[in-house]
């Protein structure tokens, strides 16, 4: 898929997601969707069509995809699960504190949806990362171990891997 393509595809559905996501059909509200679908795209032109940051898309690659957003959700599950349990209890049994985790991808792209996928199961939040390492609070110390060599991360290094 070329990049001219791509902008294309990229700005259509970020327009239907707008016009799902607005209350009401009217042109200002078109219009201004319009113009922020254009943004978007504007501030993130370099890092969305980079040869070096996107995949080549293919059935393996929309397999592997699939399957990680499965794997994320279901973390998200578990997470929830867990959090919840640990809020009802009674002695709320916590151990909050920060752990540096090894930055296990190398593309940015990858290693933000990566981050954000560690700050969106709940219990959990990437506070700060490089491309060394990721820096995640959370409400027990054993949760942010248990990140590294979890199904998520491998699922993410999946996603990274060629072929």
């Amino acid at each position: 898929m070329k990049k001219r393509q791509g902008v294309i595809i990229l700005f259509v559905l970020l327009f239907i997601f707008w016009i799902v996501l607005s209350s009401k059909i009217t042109l200002i509200q078109l219009i201004v969707g319009f113009f922020a679908s254009l943004l978007v795209i504007f501030y993130n032109y370099d890092l969305i069509f980079n040869d070096a940051e996107t995949s080549k898309f293919t059935i393996k690659y929309l397999g592997r995809l699939l399957h990680l957003l499965f794997i994320v959700l279901i973390e998200i599950i578990k997470s929830n699960i867990h959090v919840m349990i640990i809020v009802l209890s009674p002695k709320m049994k916590i151990n909050p504190g920060f752990k540096k985790i090894k930055q296990p991808l190398k593309k940015e792209f990858n290693q933000a949806l990566f981050a954000n996928a560690i700050t969106l199961t709940p219990g959990t939040l990437t506070v700060d990362m490089d491309q060394d390492f990721i820096l995640v609070h959370g409400l027990e110390m054993e949760h942010i171990d248990d990140i590294e060599h979890s199904k998520m991360q491998k699922a993410f290094e999946k996603l990274e891997a060629k072929s």
